[in-house]
């Protein structure tokens, strides 16, 4: 491939590279902080050269510097809304995971995010891993990257477009991750509910009853009972959103053609 013995094809080359790293780098996996920048970079010059050569759509580059640096602006805020999508899809499993942790004593156990060097308690951790695998394991990657090479036959590059439906749009997928990771995290939280309620019974009936000692290892108990019984439905649930990804990855290509 003469694409960087040839200018005129790496021009074409470098919009192509730049939206494709920006986008890549919008996964915690690919950003993350494990892998050597060295080799981030190699992949992302690979999967660019990969979409380089499936790109049949002739496209416009710009002419000035205005035109440049507007381009470049409207790249930044694509991958900002690709960013904020995925977030969204990170924010169910990890809000339910925070309340489970809370609910169930575990808020003062945290540990480091190896992907996003951000403490998080052990139950929030467990969920995330949770999902980043299921992102791979349903192929969701392989949408995503798909996502981006298609991108460049409905909007070619430093042409993406802002309207008001993008705003609704983020807004509904919100709403959405809100309501999955109450249906995650009502389980146990349920569950926590009724021991408290227990507790409370126990300690007003038999005040010589040191509730204090038992009812925290009472709680921790029950609740990795009860996230082991429904482990799999907490699976399922996320599995299921994490399919929606790529629906809503397409939407935001259309919403931003121009």
């Amino acid at each position: 491939m003469d694409i960087f013995w040839n200018a005129q094809k790496l021009l074409e080359f470098i919009p192509i590279f730049i939206r494709t790293s920006l986008l890549m780098f919008s996964v915690p996996v690919f950003s993350s902080q494990i892998i050597f920048p060295i080799m981030r970079a190699s992949i992302a010059l690979a999967v660019s050269l990969a979409i380089y050569s499936g790109v049949k759509t002739k496209f416009e580059l710009p002419q000035n510097l205005a035109e440049i640096m507007v381009g470049i602006l409207s790249e930044l805020f694509f991958s900002f809304l690709v960013f904020f999508i995925i977030r969204i899809f990170l924010l169910s499993p990890q809000l339910s995971g925070e309340t489970v942790g809370y609910q169930a004593g575990y808020g003062l156990m945290t540990l480091v995010s190896p992907f996003e060097e951000n403490p998080f308690s052990v139950i929030t951790e467990l969920i995330f891993l949770v999902a980043i695998t299921l992102f791979f394991v349903l192929d969701i990657h392989i949408g995503f990257l798909w996502g981006i090479r298609k991108s460049f036959d409905i909007i070619p590059p430093f042409s993406f477009g802002l309207n008001e439906n993008q705003t609704g749009f983020i807004l509904s997928k919100l709403r959405e991750s809100f309501y999955v990771s109450l249906q995650i995290a009502f389980p146990i939280i349920l569950a926590m509910f009724v021991v408290e309620i227990s507790t409370a019974i126990i300690s007003r009936t038999i005040p010589q009853f040191n509730i204090f000692v038992i009812g925290f290892p009472l709680r921790i108990a029950i609740a990795i009972l009860i996230l082991t019984l429904t482990f799999d439905r907490m699976g399922f649930l996320i599995g299921e959103f994490m399919r929606k990804f790529i629906e809503a990855f397409s939407d935001i290509i259309l919403l931003g053609k121009v």
